[in-house]
């Protein structure tokens, strides 16, 4: 049996006895992953590496056949100026015990990477952002550029790395030329599955993720300041800055801060489209997400959110900053409802076939036998 250690952000909300845990801003593919690597247990000795500041001192439990490591967790600015230096101490130090045959770290953004790197054993890394190419895109804060940093040290001597989309193996060829790169897609949670469209009596446009402009938040605003879209609602779930709350917006903007999943699903059943105008994205799980609801997405090129989106069938596609192409792709997506849900269901059930957590699991047992 084959020993993996997975280090990772896991939202520990979703192990039992910490349900009244914050949610935060966590990897949402991993619960979901977590419960279909059950079903290869007899096979793989799995146990997860979680950096948390829910507990005080390291914690073990049990779930889904495999066994979750706590281990405390102080600042994390801290940890970030100093590369994660004290939690990969804690990390190595449980690695020796556990005698791995291989160290999957999920990230570059924490100190999981870097950890892996650390350590004597053959080692596996998953893009989750690609920090450098985000820090080229627009203007980052001051840690996310530390982070970014740690990245390049991570990717320096990386050997095997995974990523979700080829425009995020194309950055990663001239970031880390020297290693082998898999495409492996992050499954959405199932719960997406479950949910059924029923649009808005008024045409309804949603936007989820950070409120930067890396994410595009700026063509966002402008374009539904237009007098052409001032009749369609924007309604942004995300958490807002409060340099944000100063600026007058116009009535059809609402901004609701973060919202649980649970809200997030079902804003996305009442919307018309998704916008998504990101200067760039590895592969946006709010546009998956989309995508397996049924819902037409308008976005940019400049990420792997392309491959779940076509051009004028399922959503549109505009340049990065185009306010007025996102206006045309707005209106075209919102003319009728008749229109709308025809362009939700093109290629609405290979993203669902694509995006499923038991595909993901499938093509990373592959991985970790290869």
């Amino acid at each position: 049996m084959l020993r993996i250690a997975i280090l990772a952000d896991f939202p520990v909300h979703r192990l039992r006895g910490y349900e009244g845990c914050a949610p935060g801003h966590h990897a949402t593919w991993l619960p979901p992953l977590a419960k279909e690597l059950e079903t290869h247990a007899s096979e793989f000795d799995f146990h997860w590496i979680i950096c948390t500041k829910e507990v005080a001192n390291p914690t073990k439990i049990h779930a889904w056949g495999q066994t979750f490591h706590l281990l405390p967790r102080k600042k994390l600015s801290i940890e970030i100026l100093t590369a994660f230096l004290r939690e990969r101490r804690q990390i190595s130090k449980l690695l020796s015990t556990l005698q791995p045959d291989l160290v999957h770290a999920w990230g570059t953004e924490q100190g999981y990477a870097l950890a892996a790197n650390d350590s004597p054993y053959p080692s596996l890394i998953s893009m989750q952002g690609l920090l450098q190419t985000c820090c080229s895109a627009a203007p980052m804060p001051i840690l996310t550029r530390v982070q970014a940093l740690n990245e390049r040290r991570v990717l320096r001597h990386a050997t095997h790395l995974t990523v979700e989309s080829p425009w995020g193996r194309d950055q990663l060829k001239s970031l880390a030329p020297h290693s082998t790169i898999d495409l492996l897609e992050y499954g959405v949670d199932p719960a997406s599955y479950d949910v059924t469209r029923s649009p808005a009596k008024n045409p309804l446009a949603i936007f989820v993720g950070s409120l930067t402009r890396l994410k595009g938040i700026d063509s966002l605003f402008a374009a539904f300041a237009d007098d052409r879209l001032r009749h369609i609602d924007l309604v942004v779930l995300g958490a807002v800055h409060p340099k944000l709350c100063r600026r007058p917006l116009t009535p059809n903007i609402r901004l609701l801060g973060h919202r649980p999943s649970t809200d997030v699903r079902d804003w996305m059943s009442k919307a018309w489209c998704l916008v998504h105008p990101t200067r760039a994205d590895t592969s946006p799980n709010c546009v998956k997400e989309a995508r397996v609801i049924g819902l037409p997405v308008i976005t940019t090129p400049n990420g792997g959110q392309t491959q779940y989106v076509e051009h004028g069938k399922s959503g549109f596609i505009h340049a990065v900053g185009d306010v007025e192409g996102l206006i045309r792709g707005v209106l075209s997506v919102t003319a009728n409802r008749e229109t709308n849900l025809n362009m939700g269901a093109s290629g609405h059930e290979n993203c669902r076939k694509l995006l499923h957590p038991n595909r993901t699991a499938r093509q990373l047992i592959e991985i970790y036998q290869r």
